[in-house]
């Protein structure tokens, strides 16, 4: 009798251990965290969110639960949690999640999600900037039309500089005006800073080429993840690198990493791919 209780006891255990929520880790948001107002979580919940996705593979041992999800103000600080336990996967653009997995060889993929809807990733400035977004705006366009958007992105983000990229020198233009620009090095290799706190790479690169075309200088200022829009709001930047757009959201207000008070350009990347990396 002693052994059927215990091994009605470990079976009850091990059901209960493979029944256990996958906790998800994922970068914070500017202007919410909330779970169901973000549809990169959403489109998670295989079940109900089906009509989502054009496609998705997952881990048999994957187990979503939309309240097991944490933020983290950084890559470093998402990865730290990772390696500890405090997380079982976490999520990244195809792009980032490739780098990431060249990069430790001990994480793995445990799956991918194809979007329906792109995500894309634009400049952020402050609503009374409108002008210098609008200057933006004008060298992206052209730098899409002339190809050098994809030429870029070709050489950083999915060329051989991508795993290890050179700082990229920026024009100087004298008794110019200069532009400080916020990067955040939480988006390798789209947004990428070395170990020594230079930012290199596609970031760099895009920037540089708006900086020449516009003949302004640029000071570039390295700020976390969470600080994009107070780095905007306290005048340390006049535009941040990065904020992520939502593109099957119809109202500005809902988008969940433009906070208020916060207008974007012209997006320059984007990406249908989501990966899902454990240990």
């Amino acid at each position: 009798m002693k052994k059927i209780f215990c091994c009605s006891l470990l079976l009850v255990m091990i059901f209960a251990a493979g029944a256990c929520a996958d906790v998800i880790g994922t970068l914070s948001k500017s202007h919410s965290n909330d779970p169901d107002k973000i549809e990169m979580y959403d489109i998670l919940y295989i079940e109900g969110y089906k009509s989502l996705l054009l496609a998705s593979v997952l881990d048999k041992d994957f187990n979503y639960d939309d309240e097991a999800i944490k933020f983290y103000d950084s890559l470093t600080l998402m990865q730290l949690a990772l390696n500890k336990g405090e997380i079982d996967t976490f999520t990244a653009p195809e792009a980032v999640g490739e780098y990431i997995l060249r990069s430790n060889p001990e994480y793995k993929l445990r799956g991918f999600l194809v979007l329906k809807n792109p995500v894309a990733l634009a400049f952020g400035f402050l609503e009374e900037k409108k002008e210098l977004r609008d200057r933006f705006n004008k060298v992206l366009w052209a730098m899409g039309d002339d190809g050098t958007n994809g030429i870029l992105a070709r050489d950083f983000i999915t060329g051989p500089k991508a795993q290890n990229p050179d700082a990229v020198e920026f024009a100087k233009f004298e008794g110019a005006e200069t532009i400080n620009i916020a990067v955040t090095g939480d988006m390798p290799p789209i947004d990428y800073v070395d170990a020594a706190g230079q930012p290199a790479g596609f970031n760099t690169a895009v920037i540089a080429e708006i900086g020449r075309r516009l003949k302004i200088n640029i000071n570039l200022v390295n700020v976390e993840t969470t600080a994009r829009a107070i780095a905007l709001q306290s005048g340390r930047a006049d535009a941040v690198f990065w904020f992520q757009l939502f593109t099957s959201y119809e109202d500005f207000k809902d988008q969940p990493d433009i906070p208020e008070g916060v207008v974007i350009s012209t997006p320059y990347y984007g990406w249908n791919k989501v990966m899902l990396i454990g240990k």
